[in-house]
């Protein structure tokens, strides 16, 4: 569903979507999305949310096997010590998982950035279970609702305006009710019998592959108990941190140099952390692009993983968004971000709340000396600058146009090509408008 579909055929989608939403557990593919019917378009095109999502109740089933696991991987860290296959076993597994996430469950099924073979999407979908973040259709299904509802309070599953420590992984210790999910399009999930197949034989893959895998090519170096917990155990925890950090990190430290409409941002640092995945004020604004990082000095690896899957064939559809869009967005963002600056400072008085005089005598008296002069039909008083010195041609170039009307002659004359700064200036001193009566 596009986000302008409402726009176009308001009646036709707030239909389809009431025919969704009283079906929205009836899909097995979702029986653990927490996906509730409480939610209705009205007629005048505004959500009505009868449960909200943000239950606070905690979830501690999923809190207690996530801090089981982040407390056997310290103990591994501490008591544990690895072969130096051990150590590349692990390396390979959380590279691995990174780009099984980073390329197949985000660039590729949550935004259709590219298209894939069938081989691509299996490699990609068996990758992905390393990152021990539940199915495809599972992860795809939330991210989606992220960039639907960005920093929403209530519909954004892991929404940075909740706080640091809940978009990284506090979200996580909460059970959430997902009102709008039923406005994702899972269509295209469903037409993919690798989605599918995953899906519905997630844990025992992922258990193998992330539990029995490890141990099993560790035997082979004798040292198959470490494996399990550095390339089982310890992997997965780093793998969830890696991804956990672009919900958070990259909300809160970092560059918006092409939107500053969410907290999205970007920079080099996280990029390398995450396989490119850091440059996210980028991905926000323009997610469907198979890049995060557009520029080709942008370090992002899997942009480069998809590049080289299409030099063989395994990918194609690449989407780009073009040169003149990616710098509107950021002239747009630059004049933007200027204009809020610009309020800052002090610009002079508006013209429209000067006072008003009618003849040169009553400017005389209005501003109780003679060190003013007019330029644009404005009264300019130039005694402060006078008594300072401050004109860089010496005080007699603006004693020659005091109490005269034209002073714009000399302002704006062939002997005097002001800057800006100096028009800017004059602007400042001005204190009354001139309208001489006829």
């Amino acid at each position: 569903m596009s986000p302008t579909a409402t726009q176009r055929e308001p009646q036709k989608q707030q239909a389809a979507l009431r025919m969704r939403i009283p079906n929205a557990n009836s899909n097995s593919l979702d029986a653990n999305a927490n996906v509730n019917a409480n939610t209705a378009i009205e007629s005048d095109g505004t959500i009505n949310d009868k449960k909200h999502s943000d239950s606070k109740e905690v979830w501690w089933v999923n809190g207690a096997f996530v801090i089981a696991a982040h407390c056997a991987a310290v103990a591994t860290l501490v008591f544990v010590s690895p072969t130096w296959q051990t150590v590349a076993l692990t390396a390979s597994t959380i590279v691995a998982g990174e780009f099984g996430i980073t390329m197949g469950y985000h660039r590729l099924w949550s935004h259709g950035a590219f298209s894939a073979t069938p081989l691509l999407r299996v490699i990609l979908a068996w990758m992905g279970t390393l990152g021990f973040q539940g199915s495809i259709r599972w992860w795809v299904l939330r991210h989606r609702l992220h960039h639907r509802y960005t920093d929403d309070l209530v519909h954004d599953p892991y929404s940075a305006a909740r706080g640091f420590w809940f978009s990284h992984m506090g979200w996580i210790f909460e059970k959430p009710i997902y009102t709008r999910m039923s406005f994702i399009d899972t269509s295209d999930l469903s037409a993919d019998w690798v989605v599918r197949f995953q899906h519905k034989y997630f844990v025992p893959i992922a258990l193998t592959t992330c539990f029995v895998l490890p141990p099993a090519i560790g035997a082979l170096w004798g040292d198959s108990w470490a494996a399990f917990l550095y390339a089982g155990v310890c992997a997965r925890i780093a793998i969830w941190h890696l991804t956990f950090c672009i919900n958070s990190f990259a909300h809160w430290l970092g560059d918006q140099h092409f939107s500053e409409r969410t907290t999205a941002r970007g920079g080099f640092l996280l990029a390398v952390l995450t396989q490119g995945e850091g440059y996210h004020n980028y991905h926000h604004e323009f997610p469907r692009d198979y890049r995060n990082g557009p520029h080709p000095l942008d370090w992002d690896p899997t942009k480069w993983l998809i590049s080289l899957a299409s030099h063989f064939g395994l990918a194609y559809n690449l989407h780009t968004q073009t040169p003149n869009e990616i710098a509107k967005a950021r002239v747009a963002t630059t004049i933007a971000r200027a204009q809020k600056y610009a309020r800052t400072l002090d610009w002079g008085p508006a013209p429209a709340s000067l006072p008003t005089v009618s003849s040169l005598s009553d400017v005389g008296r209005f501003v109780g000396h003679a060190a003013w002069i007019v330029v644009d039909e404005f009264v300019v008083d130039v005694k402060r600058f006078l008594d300072e010195h401050a004109h860089p041609g010496g005080n007699a170039v603006v004693q020659a146009w005091l109490g005269k009307r034209d002073g714009g002659k000399g302002f704006y004359g062939v002997l005097n090509r002001h800057t800006d700064s100096a028009k800017r200036m004059v602007e400042m001193m001005r204190v009354a408008k001139l309208e001489l009566e006829e």
